[in-house]
């Protein structure tokens, strides 16, 4: 590798570390646009409206299918594009006033960043059964993450043994794979207007 490539692969690197934490203040940011804009015009005394919370809870659910690695690699996790929109609650259910509904989705996600698909979380902790909820919001949450994109995962692969003190995939070889990642949306009604709970 030539030093030319290695600083433009450190360069790449940092450009993916300032990246990520652009696309988390961002999607911060969007989610909360989308939560405040997700009830519909309030008529005139009923402030009803609904706001949705989102958290990657992927430790949280045992996935036989992690990914191995082997003792010359390393894994970047995907990120989250910032334009990722948040679920809206399902204006049928506002006038019910219920309670906080909360649902969990993994996505698969493929290597070229698009989610490829979606399905509950059968089991994991603050995730109630999927029987439990009503499908609306089941069907609100997956129409939003359909069209999710993320920076690809990849498995870093590194000719001989994995370095130390390296930051990034700098002297080894980028392969994007599929990945999954678990999420929980929570819904929740308020009087007046609806804020999102990030990591509610």
């Amino acid at each position: 590798m030539t030093a030319g490539t290695s600083t433009e692969k450190a360069s790449g690197t940092a450009a993916r570390t300032a990246r990520a934490a652009i696309r988390f203040a961002g999607a911060v940011f969007a989610l909360g646009l989308a939560a405040c804009a997700s009830a519909p015009p309030s008529s005139q005394g009923d402030n009803r409206s609904g706001a949705v919370g989102v958290r990657s809870i992927d430790k949280q659910v045992l996935d036989a299918e992690r990914l191995q690695l082997a003792a010359n690699e390393t894994f970047q996790m995907p990120l989250a594009e910032a334009g990722n929109a948040a679920p809206a609650y399902p204006d049928e259910l506002l006038a019910q006033r219920l309670a906080p509904q909360t649902v969990c989705l993994n996505l698969a996600i493929g290597a070229d960043g698009a989610v490829a698909g979606s399905r509950p979380v059968e089991r994991a902790e603050g995730c109630p059964a999927p029987a439990t909820v009503d499908p609306r919001f089941f069907a609100a949450a997956r129409r939003a993450v359909a069209q999710w994109r993320f920076d690809p995962a990849f498995r870093c692969v590194y000719p001989g043994a994995k370095p130390v003190d390296e930051q990034g995939c700098v002297s080894g070889r980028e392969e994007p794979v599929a990945v999954s990642l678990a999420f929980r949306f929570v819904f929740e009604q308020r009087d007046g207007r609806g804020l999102v709970r990030i990591g509610g």
